[in-house]
C-alpha cells in the first residue's frame, strides 16, 4: 500500500509540472519521496558520529600542517597565520588567497558538517545569480561548493570554494581575480593539505 501511495504521489507531480522552472522543484520532491536523499543523510549523519568521538588538533599541531605556500605564492607572514584549537587562517601572494582549514572533530563537527550537508541536498550544480555564480563539482573526488563573483563586484576575493578534506577538515578558500578552477588549480589540494591527511587518525 505504502508503494502504490509513492508511485501514485510521483505521478501526479509528473502530470502537473510540465514547465522547465517546475520541474527542478518536482524533481526534488520526487527524490525526497522515493528516499533518494537517505543516503546523503545517512552518510552525513555517520560522519557526524565519527567525527564527534575525534579529539580536536592542537595549535602547534595546526600550525604545523598548514602549508607555506600555495602553487607559486609564499604564505604573507607565519607570524600572522591565525590558529586555535579549532581552526588556522592565513594568506598567500600578498593577500590573492586567503585559506582557512577548521579541524570538524570534536565539538565542532555539527557546525562544519551540517552547513555541507546543506549544501550537498541542494539539487542545483551551477546557477547564475545576478553577479554570483554558485557551483557544486566533484574536483579530484572531492565534492566542492563554489562561489564565483563577477570582477566588476566590490567583493574582497571573487572566488570561494569550500569542502571537507579528508571526511574531517573543512576547508575555505577564496582568491582575487580568478575563478574557481584557477583557485582550485593553485590549491593542488592532493599535495598542500597532505600533512593534514597525516594528523587525521
Amino acid at each position: 500500500m505504502n508503494k502504490l501511495l509513492k508511485s501514485v504521489l510521483i505521478l501526479l507531480f509528473l502530470v502537473s509540472c510540465k514547465e522547465t522552472n517546475k520541474s527542478k522543484a518536482m524533481e526534488s520532491v520526487i527524490d525526497e519521496v522515493i528516499g533518494k536523499n537517505v543516503d546523503i543523510d545517512e552518510k552525513y549523519n555517520l560522519l557526524l558520529k565519527e567525527l564527534g568521538t575525534k579529539t580536536l588538533l592542537t595549535d602547534e599541531q595546526l600550525f604545523e600542517a598548514y602549508p607555506k605556500k600555495l602553487g607559486g605564492l609564499n604564505i604573507d607572514s607565519e607570524e600572522d597565520i591565525i590558529k586555535s584549537s579549532k581552526s588556522v587562517i592565513g594568506s598567500f601572494g600578498d593577500g590573492t588567497i586567503r585559506m582557512e582549514i577548521l579541524d570538524a572533530a570534536g565539538a565542532n563537527a555539527y557546525g562544519a558538517i551540517i552547513p555541507l550537508k546543506m549544501l550537498h541536498l541542494n539539487k542545483i550544480t551551477s546557477e547564475y545569480n545576478n553577479t554570483i555564480r554558485y557551483t557544486k563539482k566533484e574536483r579530484n573526488g572531492i565534492l566542492t561548493f563554489g562561489t564565483d563573483r563577477d570582477k566588476d563586484t566590490k567583493a574582497d576575493f571573487q572566488s570561494e570554494l569550500r569542502f571537507l578534506y579528508d571526511n574531517r577538515f573543512y576547508v575555505t578558500i577564496e582568491g582575487k581575480e580568478m575563478d574557481n578552477d584557477a583557485l582550485w588549480g593553485i590549491l593542488d589540494a592532493e599535495n598542500s593539505l597532505k600533512p593534514f591527511k597525516k594528523l587525521n587518525h
